[in-house]
This record gives structure tokens, sequence and C-alpha cells, in this order.
């Protein structure tokens, strides 16, 4: 018998696949299972990399989805500023695979944090699991709690009846609640609200098992909730900001990555309505050479997010090469995908950022 390798496609093989081709022209994909139009119900959510899907998505004139609508009387950065519209609902950034899924067993009543909400010294109240959605807080417990409940209605409509969810995995770091484990979207008190505690808050970094086995029981949630439901996972390729580990953030960045990438792919070898779409690969791969970060090492550029939007275009929806290369004035009422340069995108770090610096001059 012949060497099984000599039948492989030219995929298979680094030197035909990568070292030949050039930048411009290199595509970690092979042909998708799940192609969407543009009349097909799309959500999202995730890290701060997912924003650019969504904006991608609606500067194509698709579908995006949202079951949580700004107020008529919002401007569009009053909208921003309070969290409207970033994803398919008002939940902000959702880092992690627990996150996730309790995310999704709250919006089920399956799960009730025991430490939510927070008052500040001013009586304003704060969404500890959402703390960007509304930068001055609540002005009583019972506002923030009905404001909650809409919230929760929206996310439970949005798994129900949307046709494809997206989710950008980002971090396996974590801190969660010593009473029941709950987990924040970022350290409480760090650049957003909350005082911190270390009574009552914890650093956890996700196993590869704990975050593989995560995201298979939201998946499973998900898919009993609404049957026809097709998910596209993908990898934000944005390093961490900072590690709470005892070791280099470059190394605790390759141990993340790795993990939410490992994951994803059992994902995929598990059930038949989980895709994959690969931006952590075309970020951030050798021949690139960080071509496509900015000069932090960590910002993914504007060509960066346009090169990785072109190519889930090409890939996932049902025009492909055609939705890839669509241009002002090609008559069909889409405009071209114009995704916002990273530094636009609303990102918990920022204010991580910013108090750090504030607290280290103090």
């Amino acid at each position: 018998m012949s060497c099984p390798y000599t039948t492989l496609p030219a995929s298979s093989f680094w030197r035909q696949a990568v070292a030949e081709r050039s930048t411009a022209d290199l595509d970690p994909h092979l042909p998708a299972r799940l192609r969407f139009g543009p009349d097909q119900r799309i959500a999202s959510a995730g890290s701060c990399f997912a924003q650019h899907i969504s904006r991608a998505l609606k500067a194509r004139g698709y579908n995006y989805y949202v079951t949580e609508p700004a107020p008529a009387h919002l401007t569009p950065d009053q909208e921003e500023r309070f969290g409207f519209g970033l994803f398919s609902a008002r939940y902000g950034n959702i880092y992690s695979t627990l996150q996730l899924l309790q995310l999704i067993q709250r919006a089920f009543g399956g799960f009730q944090p025991a430490d939510q909400f927070w008052t500040d010294r001013d009586g304003r109240v704060f969404d500890l699991l959402r703390p960007r959605i509304t930068p001055k807080g609540y002005v009583s417990m019972i506002e923030a709690e009905a404001d909650l409940k809409r919230h929760l209605r929206a996310v439970r409509q949005l798994i129900e009846t949307t046709d494809i969810f997206i989710f950008t995995l980002g971090l396996t770091e974590s801190w969660v609640s010593k009473l029941d484990g709950t987990v924040y979207p970022t350290c409480p008190g760090c650049g957003s609200a909350g005082d911190f505690d270390d009574a009552r808050y914890a650093f956890h970094n996700l196993s590869v098992t704990e975050t593989t086995g995560y995201l298979a029981e939201a998946i499973n949630l998900m898919s009993a909730a609404n049957p026809r439901l097709q998910i596209i996972l993908t990898v934000s390729p944005v390093p961490l900001a900072a590690t709470m580990e005892p070791r280099h953030v470059m190394q605790a960045t390759t141990y993340s990555k790795s993990v939410l990438r490992v994951a994803a792919e059992e994902m995929v070898r598990r059930y038949d309505n989980v895709h994959y779409f690969g931006s952590y690969e075309i970020i951030t791969n050798a021949k690139n050479a960080g071509a496509y970060f900015a000069d932090d090492a960590r910002s993914v550029t504007a060509e960066g997010v346009a090169r990785a939007m072109t190519l889930f275009f090409a890939h996932f929806t049902a025009d492909g090469a055609g939705a890839a290369t669509r241009s002002d004035g090609d008559g069909d009422g889409h405009r071209p995908a114009a995704p916002a340069p990273a530094a636009q995108i609303v990102c918990d770090e920022d204010e991580f950022y910013r108090a750090l610096a504030a607290s280290r001059s103090n």
C-alpha cells in the first residue's frame, strides 16, 4: 500500500498551505458545513472581539438579531454607553464558558446568584454581572431588579428563537463568589462596580475539563430550548490584559487560548450543530508575523479585523465569496464591512487599565 499522506489535499501540508502562500491569500478554513442567508436570525455573545462580528453583520445587511433593543429616545452614543446593540441582548462581555452557562441557567430560572448587586456610598445600585451597562447605576434596587427581569426574558427569547448563535471564547481566568460560585465578568472593584473583598471573591482559572464541560452544558441547554439552533464558536485572538497566575502573562495567555481552542474543537467533534470559525488562527498565525496586531502587540488592527470578517462571510454565508467582496454601489443595498478598530469596541479592561493607573499614581 502507498503512504496514506499521498492522497491528502494541499491544505493538509504546511509548505503548500502556508509557507508558499502570501499572507493575503492565507485561509485556514476548509468549506464550512453551515451557510446562512440574510433572512436568518443571527445572534452573538462573547468577549470584546465578538463586537466586531455583530458590527460586520449589521454593516453587510444581515439579520443581526436583537431581543433587547434600546429605548427610542436614546442617541447612538447613549445606546453604546448603556450597553444596547453591542450584542444581541444587554449582557455585556461574556468571557468564560462558565459565565455563559450561568447566564443561560438564569434565563431559564435555574440559577439565582446570591451576590449580584452592589450599592455605592451614594445609594446607587450596580449589577456586578453587567457592570458597564449603567455607568451611574440604578436609582433603587426595585429599578435594578425590574431591569434584570427584562434582560433575562430577552436572553431566553434570544435562545429560543434565533437561528444562529455565535459565541467568541475569551478567557479562562475568572473571579467567582465564595458564597455560591457566581462568576463575574471582571474582578469586582478593579475598574468596575463593587469593592474587592478576598473574603467574598476568589480567583479561579478554569481547567480544560471545566471549560469544556461548562460549554457542553451550555450547548445542551440551548439546543434543548431551540432544536434548530446552529452554533458557531470562535476564539478571541486578543492576549490577556493581565494575569493573576504566578507566571508570565505570555505563558498565561498561551494556556488560556489553548484551553479555549481545545474546548471549541471538542464541541465541533461532539455536536453536529456546532461549527468553528478560526479568527484566532487568522490573526495569530506565524506567517503574518504579528502584522495584524497594533504596536501594543495586543490590539487587533482594522486590517486584521477586516481580513477575519472577509473570511467569515466567505465561508459561512450562502453568498460565499460574493458576500466577502461586496462594496458600495453594488446595487443590492448592502454596505461593505468596515468593522471599527479595536480601540472603538467597548471592553472591560479599558476601565481596568484606567483604575490601575489611577491607583498607582496615588
